[in-house]
């Protein structure tokens, strides 16, 4: 609960019961959407959907526009057809379509066959495209303009439609046929002469977006070119929309949740921690955590191989936690690492080879410091009386050598694995680093246990 909401709750709660309607709705005047929204998913249903009804029209299409899915199909149940058309048609047409596709379908059918026909075309234009693509994620309020306008004129125009637009930072120009032909920053309107035309103050350079690319594509040239707001277009350069900044916040922050969880290990949650019911979190969790189990049973493998080695030399048992944990480690900060630049576009599949080179030198270095510290730790341990050996100067090469090979392989597949899943056509982020650390448990052993065959057994 947020300390807005954890201060407000007492008293609409008190106000409800008392049915001070007046007061309660002068309560709620003022508060910042995104904590009405919080506050009415903490309240009890019956009483949640009261504070909604007393919400200006304006104020509660702004709450319902927050994301969270139980919270409106809660409210839709309570509130009736009626009332739950006005909240949906008072959203923004993305914000619209947004919770729609959030809806359980028949709920979502039933709310769209009963909005006005031109909310719901604009609605199912939007609807129509792909979940993920940027078409979802434009609205179709911007302030279009005519290059054979004067300035005079331009300023009129947003002043008659800006209100209802998504954002009048950017202006965009299309021609007869709308489609764009340059956006122009209001600034350059502001500081223009009244009667120059529109054209005169043209460049012909936009950037845009089309409807059917990826909405991490919208994210990255947002970024990239410092914009607020950017037009999207189809395959004719028809001016469909546009896409605002807090759009693109939005999809960066489910993004890169989205990518943090797949890098443990587990599928992305579709809702929020403690809205997550606890099957669909053994779900999500449970099936990668079964393959790595699995895998892991090749490191039984491999200490069964070299039983009887090991028998010979028991103090090196004592050493493979280290070589686990330096190997996975290494391993999981080249994957990081290549995974991040992969979603930035710093690299592409063509850069395999400097990224390899790079990688190596990079695991050169760590991995002779890594192998000296560790040989410098054996020989301290054997010194101290805490793990003794027969020749502590064999085992601590032994060790030491081995973390070296181990460090310098460790980079190689951590930062190979995640080119060559995106290669495939796979999301690079997908369980990349759990993968690479398991792998390097067994192949760690493997290298640890063969070096220990030539220097020690």
């Amino acid at each position: 609960m947020n300390p807005t909401s954890q201060l407000l709750l007492p008293e609409v709660s008190e106000l409800i019961a008392e049915r001070e309607f007046r007061a309660l709705r002068e309560s709620l005047s003022g508060v910042p959407a995104a904590d009405v929204a919080d506050l009415l998913a903490d309240l009890p249903l019956e009483e949640a959907a009261v504070c909604f009804r007393l919400l200006p029209r304006d104020e509660a299409g702004d709450v319902f526009a927050e994301p969270d899915g139980d919270l409106h199909s809660n409210l839709i149940e309570q509130l009736g057809d009626i009332r739950s058309r006005q909240a949906i048609e008072a959203l923004d047409p993305d914000d619209r379509a947004r919770v729609l596709d959030e809806l359980p379908t028949e709920v979502a059918k039933r709310l769209i066959s009963s909005l006005s026909p031109a909310t719901r075309r604009e609605t199912q234009a939007i609807l129509g495209y792909p979940a993920d693509s940027v078409g979802r994620l434009m609205t179709p309020d911007y302030v279009r303009l005519r290059p054979d306008w004067t300035v005079a004129r331009a300023l009129e125009q947003i002043r008659r439609f800006g209100h209802d637009a998504e954002t009048v930072h950017w202006i965009f120009v299309i021609d007869g046929h709308y489609r764009l032909i340059d956006d122009l920053h209001i600034r350059q309107l502001l500081l223009a002469d009244p009667e120059t035309e529109i054209s005169e103050i043209m460049d012909d350079a936009f950037i845009a977006l089309d409807a059917d690319d990826d909405r991490e594509d919208a994210v990255r040239m947002m970024s990239r070119y410092d914009r607020t707001a950017l037009p999207v277009i189809d395959s004719r350069g028809v001016l469909l929309g546009i896409v605002t900044h807090d759009d693109v916040a939005d999809v960066a922050e489910e993004e890169v949740t989205e990518d943090i969880q797949k890098q443990a290990g587990m599928e992305a949650l579709a809702k929020p921690y403690m809205q997550t019911g606890l099957a669909e979190m053994i779900k999500k969790r449970g099936g990668w955590l079964c393959v790595l189990l699995l895998l892991q049973v090749a490191t039984i493998g491999v200490l069964d191989m070299f039983q009887s080695q090991l028998e010979k030399a028991a103090i090196l048992v004592s050493f493979i936690p280290l070589i686990i944990s330096s190997g996975g480690n290494t391993g999981t900060q080249a994957a990081s690492l290549l995974i991040r630049a992969i979603s930035l576009d710093e690299i592409e599949h063509k850069d395999w080879k400097r990224v390899i080179v790079t990688e190596i030198r990079t695991g050169l270095i760590l991995g002779l410091a890594l192998g000296l510290l560790s040989y410098l730790v054996v020989v301290g341990l054997d010194a101290a009386g805490i793990a003794t050996a027969t020749d502590p100067s064999a085992v601590g090469l032994t060790v030491g050598i081995s973390i070296l090979g181990i460090v310098i392989w460790g980079v190689t597949i951590g930062s190979m694995f995640p080119i060559l899943l995106d290669r495939m056509g796979l999301d690079p982020a997908t369980i990349s680093s759990p993968l690479v650390a398991t792998l390097m448990d067994v192949s760690g052993l493997v290298i640890y246990l063969v070096t220990a065959s030539v220097l020690v057994l």
